[in-house]
């Protein structure tokens, strides 16, 4: 399932991002869902972690693939890491943390500035660990092209560092 956590008034970046990223995974031959379509707009927002982790079990949602556009002045840290680099914990309340970033950038300002970055997490629900961390460089305003730039690299990295195979691929024939 793909989660696209944005703020965005009327869910429209929140929809493209996550269609496209589920359409790529479609595309190399995985199950992909949207959280919009599978859940509606607030599906998933008043239920705690255990509520939402057996939401999503009792749906056959393995693995969850969470996009979020994050303020960089209000991260401690800025730097693209591999997922080994933390521990799993870490990552599992990232995830959780999002919706106090997201609260932060309504609170603070109704528009949109600043400098930001795309992040994306794939965590593996049966495990309940993060398989892959992507984040973009950063930018100073999302509405610009850099968010469909990022939802194309997001499938396209994760191939790369073997964490989903192209499951559509035709296998190597000998001579």
């Amino acid at each position: 399932m793909t989660v696209g956590i944005i703020k965005d008034d009327n869910d429209s970046m929140r929809i493209r991002i996550e269609k496209s990223i589920t359409a790529d995974l479609k595309a190399i031959g995985y199950d992909g869902v949207s959280a919009l379509e599978e859940f509606g707009p607030g599906g998933l927002a008043n239920l705690d972690q255990q509520e939402t982790y057996l939401k999503l079990c009792n749906q056959h949602i393995d693995a969850v693939l969470v996009v979020a556009l994050i303020d960089k002045t209000k991260e401690k840290q800025f730097k693209t890491q591999r997922s080994y680099d933390y521990t799993n914990t870490y990552y599992f309340n990232r995830i959780w943390n999002y919706r106090n970033i997201q609260a932060d950038l309504v609170d603070n300002n109704s528009s949109i500035k600043g400098d930001y970055f795309w992040e994306a997490i794939l965590f593996n629900l049966s495990t309940l660990e993060a398989e892959c961390t992507i984040q973009s460089s950063s930018f100073s305003s999302p509405e610009n092209k850099i968010s469909s730039h990022f939802e194309k690299q997001v499938v396209k990295k994760m191939i790369k560092e073997k964490v989903l195979k192209n499951q559509n691929a035709n296998p190597l024939k000998p001579f």
